[in-house]
């Protein structure tokens, strides 16, 4: 799997929420995907329901993590909070909204 396949996987996620329905996840995540030597930045707004490239204003939460590390998360085979007890991750912000983005992704 490749992180546009994983970033695609999310759009579909997202978009298939019901934006007048009850929702497990209210925030804004700021993702820093690191790939070889650069950085990817990936803006997840689970309020206004949009996945885009770039950097959010004010998140509510970072994540910095690998390709590997956000493929492992989202294939469920790595748990956010297993990664960051590896320091396979940092995150910044709130840590208890963190722990859900694994829903999302």
């Amino acid at each position: 799997m490749s992180l546009d396949q994983v970033i695609e996987r999310i759009k579909t996620r997202v978009a298939a929420v019901d934006p007048n329905g009850p929702r497990k996840v209210l925030g804004v995540f700021q993702l820093d995907v690191k790939t070889g030597g650069a950085v990817e930045q990936w803006i997840v707004d689970l309020k206004q329901l949009k996945v885009e490239k770039g950097t959010a204003s004010s998140p509510d939460v970072t994540v910095g993590l690998s390709v590997e590390d956000l493929i492992a998360i989202s294939a469920k085979t790595v748990t956010i909070g297993d990664a960051l007890k590896e320091g396979k991750i940092t995150v910044t912000g709130d840590k208890e909204l963190a722990n859900k983005l694994a829903d999302v992704i």
